[in-house]
C-alpha cells in the first residue's frame, strides 16, 4: 500500500492508494472520502479523475493540488515497479 501526504486547510492527512483487480483505491480516513479508480487511465485522465471526486469535500485549489499530489504519488510508484 502507497501513502502520500497531503494537506488540507492547513492540516497534513494521509492519503491510502492501494492497487487491486486493475484499480486504485485510493482512501483519506480523516475526510471520510475514499474512491476506485480504473489503474489504466492516463494521468491526466487519472489527475482529473481524482479532481472530480475530491471536490465534492474541498475547494478547487485544494481539489487541484491534492489530485495532482496524489497522481504524482501513483506515477512514482508505477515507474518503481517498472524498474525506473
Amino acid at each position: 500500500m502507497l501513502t502520500q501526504t497531503v494537506k488540507f486547510n492547513g492540516t497534513d492527512c494521509t492519503v491510502y492508494i492501494a492497487e487491486y483487480e486493475e484499480t486504485y483505491i485510493i482512501s483519506i480516513p480523516e475526510l471520510a472520502f475514499s474512491m476506485q479508480m480504473d489503474n489504466n487511465l492516463s494521468d491526466e485522465e487519472m489527475t482529473d479523475e481524482l479532481i472530480i471526486h475530491l471536490f465534492t469535500l474541498l475547494d478547487e485549489d485544494e481539489s487541484n493540488d491534492a489530485g495532482e499530489a496524489i497522481q504524482s504519488a501513483i506515477k512514482a510508484e508505477q515507474g518503481e515497479n517498472n524498474g525506473y
